[in-house]
């Protein structure tokens, strides 16, 4: 449950090696490769002087970037055509690259098979839109039938025009009111649920004038195409008999390209394996760089798998793998970050991204987010029906793939609010099925709002140590020691929570006067946290800036401070507010059931609130719980300033 440490590996090999040994990097998947150009210049990629390494060391002097040209691109573009032809991704098989991964060998039957394809493909493309096209205009000219006018005669017109077309409802008003200003014959033939269809015979003269007024008044023209003749009904007619042609040569062209898509989809599968591979293998080659006869390359990998990249690659010969941790590294050690959580704790790492990555030397907040966020969600939205309803819900996003993690965070809320809801005794809202083995919420709100409190405090408390631990370990001393959120603002934050104790909860023999020193000094520690960290460890100079800019930001940076540790540790009355809300929207509903007076009412009002309260109130205490972790603790300890490691692999 931790950050995994890692090592920079610099590998050197025989030149002819190099497409071989970069499909056994994207094969093993461990390594997140860097540009090699930068390591040697910034003198990170560095060989021990010896007399087997001579012509490496030599050669270093003459490097320069691989540059390979090839149709990966066009072949790919072709190939994510075909997955539509398809309707599915074609399948990676390591059997097509074990011998090799040449794209010539698949580029010319891959085209004959994309020409062969793409013919019955477009075929029925083309074929749908044109039944598309058929029932837009069968649904709007179907409301024409009742004319009794030939179209031959409409179009045969000396010195009169006509339009067909469709006007919304809430548009005939303002037809209406401009009768006067058409000179055109209007007249109503059809009309659907929410248009009417008109047909419209005007001066040939007048075309444009009468155009431009009905496009201001919406007026939609349904083109009729040349080819159809006779009256509408006959028209109607002609359509119906076109399309089930159309439907035929559909069903007939569908089994072709059938037959044909089985026949080829094992060629196609080679080639796209061949084709990701090659892709991948290029991309590993862009960042690495070589000379005549050598290549270098780099990468991060966990230090747990030095030992089987070695291994892996001990096949080929003359070739020189130097793996360096932070021990060993002479300038700045920026590895990316790879988090190594165990099951139960893995889907909430996602919830941390959202936030930001880790940085390397930053403890992971995982494992903390995960048991607190639970934690939280079970004690606002505690009911062990609607828990299992949300168990249920995760269960099925993680079964039909549409979202495994989502489905995996619900599945762990819903257990969650399930331990709770056996706690309040809750099933479905009903607070009588179940004997309560805590509390009933309800029944005791000021025991619930203080235990929210007492919780809030406790996981403050933790985060504080979080950031300590953070500070420390990052060097930032002055944070971690003196800083509001070091171990000054811990000591400060514990005196102002013993004061209130003593003060408003139980009697301690301790005069306020006692404490007030400790409360003084630490807010001088806070104030002069930068030169007296300088003066400790002798850096200078003491003020990155003015001292009276300094002071007069370090001042209103205590008033911050202590408004923050107040709004902190309120903030956590909202977790006993949610349980109380919880409870009480429930009993709305069930007072609005008991009203209704009819079994059959009453029982859908019941499962109506529980939906409610399984979508809307879930979905509230779900946001309010991240909002915590993001602004109350989150903000104390984590920055979240990490870069992820993202392994090269297929």
């Amino acid at each position: 449950m931790a950050v995994e440490k890692m090592s920079m590996m610099n590998i050197v090999g025989v030149k002819e090696y190099i497409n071989d040994i970069s499909k056994d990097i994207v094969l093993m998947g461990n390594v997140d490769i860097v540009n090699a150009l930068n390591e040697i210049k910034s003198s990170n990629f560095t060989l021990n002087i010896s007399e087997e390494n001579v012509d490496e060391l030599v050669e270093m002097n003459y490097i320069k970037p691989i540059n390979e040209c090839d149709n990966c691109d066009d072949i790919l573009e072709k190939i994510n055509k075909l997955k539509e032809i398809y309707d599915d991704k074609f399948t990676f098989n390591i059997n097509h690259v074990n011998k090799g991964y040449n794209l010539k060998d698949c580029v010319t039957g891959l085209d004959e098979i994309y020409d062969e394809l793409i013919i019955y493909h477009d075929k029925i493309v083309r074929l749908k839109n044109d039944i598309s096209e058929i029932n837009r205009f069968y649904e709007n000219f179907k409301h024409v039938t009742d004319l009794d006018v030939d179209i031959e005669e409409l179009r045969n017109l000396e010195y009169f025009d006509y339009s067909f077309g469709i006007l919304a409802k809430e548009d005939k008003l303002k037809l209406r009111r401009n009768y006067e200003n058409i000179s055109a014959i209007v007249i109503h033939t059809g009309s659907s649920s929410k248009d009417d269809v008109y047909l419209v015979i005007y001066p040939a003269e007048l075309k444009i004038e009468t155009e431009r007024i009905l496009r201001s008044l919406n007026f939609h023209n349904i083109h009729i195409p040349e080819e159809l003749t006779g009256k509408p009904r006959d028209i109607l007619n002609q359509l119906e008999e076109t399309k089930i042609k159309k439907e035929e040569a559909i069903e007939d062209n569908s089994k072709v390209l059938s037959r044909l898509k089985k026949k080829y989809k094992d060629d196609l599968d080679k080639c796209y394996s061949k084709v990701i591979m090659k892709k991948k293998v290029s991309k590993v080659k862009k960042h690495t760089v070589s000379t005549k006869h050598f290549f270098y390359l780099s990468g991060w990998v966990s230090k747990k798998d030095e030992e089987k990249i070695r291994k892996r690659l001990e096949k080929y010969k003359n070739l020189i793998i130097m793996f360096k941790g932070e021990d060993k590294r002479e300038n700045n050690f920026k590895p990316p970050t790879k988090l190594n959580n165990i099951k139960l704790f893995k889907p909430f790492e996602y919830l941390v991204k959202m936030y930001g990555v880790p940085s390397y030397n930053e403890l992971d907040p995982t494992a903390f987010l995960s048991i607190t966020y639970m934690f939280l969600f079970g004690a606002m939205f505690g009911d062990v029906g609607q828990g299992f309803v949300l168990f249920i819900l995760g269960y099925i996003l993680k079964k039909t793939n549409k979202s495994v993690v989502i489905g995996s965070i619900l599945n762990r809320l819903g257990i969650s609010s399930m331990v709770f809801g056996s706690l309040y005794g809750s099933l479905f809202g009903f607070e009588h099925i179940l004997p309560a083995l805590l509390i009933k919420p309800f029944e005791n709100i000021n025991k619930v709002l203080i235990g929210a409190i007492i919780i809030g405090v406790f996981l403050l408390l933790v985060s504080y140590l979080y950031s300590i631990i953070n500070s420390l370990k990052q060097k930032d001393y002055k944070e971690g020691l003196f800083g509001r959120n070091g171990i000054t603002g811990l000591i400060f934050y514990l005196t102002l929570l013993f004061i209130f104790v003593k003060n408003f909860v139980v009697t301690i023999n301790i005069p306020n006067i006692a404490l007030i020193p400790v409360l003084i000094l630490g807010i001088i520690t806070m104030i002069i946290k930068e030169p007296l960290t300088n003066i400790i460890f002798n850096k200078r100079p003491l003020y990155h800036e003015s001292k009276s800019s300094y002071y007069i930001e370090s001042s209103f940076d205590i008033l911050e401070t202590l408004l923050s540790m107040l709004s902190n540790t309120v903030s956590f009355i909202r977790v006993g507010a949610f349980a109380l809300t919880h409870v009480g929207l429930f009993i709305a509903f069930e007072t609005i059931a008991n009203l209704i007076g009819n079994n059959l009412g009453s029982i859908f009002m019941l499962i109506l609130g529980n939906i409610i309260i399984i979508g809307l109130e879930g979905l509230i205490v779900a946001i309010q719980g991240l909002r915590l972790q993001y602004y109350e603790l989150f903000s104390k300890y984590y920055k979240g300033e990490g870069k992820e490691f993202e392994a090269t692999k297929i």
